[in-house]
Formats: structure tokens, C-alpha cells, sequence
């Protein structure tokens, strides 16, 4: 299991990277596809993050 990055919704890096090889291009992409910034927030930037090097 890779780095858990939204603890709310209980997703992991490796959730994030298959959304953005599904197609996910902004945070909310992820959001819709995973569920992950869509509650409290506080992961958003690591989203961000995970985004920007792909």
C-alpha cells in the first residue's frame, strides 16, 4: 500500500496516480474520480503535488 493521502476518504498516492492515468488532470478530477480534498481539504495540496509530476 503506497502513502496515504487523504485520510478522510482513505486514499492512497497509488489511487491518485491510476486517476491521473484514467484521465484526472486538476484537483477536481481527483475529487470526482477518488473522493480524495472533496471533505475536509487538508490534502488538496498534496494532490497538487502528485499532479504536478505527472
Amino acid at each position: 500500500m503506497s502513502k496515504m493521502i487523504c485520510g478522510c476518504m482513505q486514499v492512497d498516492e497509488d489511487t491518485i496516480k491510476a486517476a491521473i492515468a484514467d484521465g484526472a488532470e486538476t484537483v477536481e478530477d481527483i475529487e470526482e474520480m477518488t473522493g480524495a480534498g472533496s471533505c475536509c481539504g487538508r490534502c488538496v495540496p498534496a494532490i497538487e503535488k502528485i499532479l504536478l509530476k505527472k
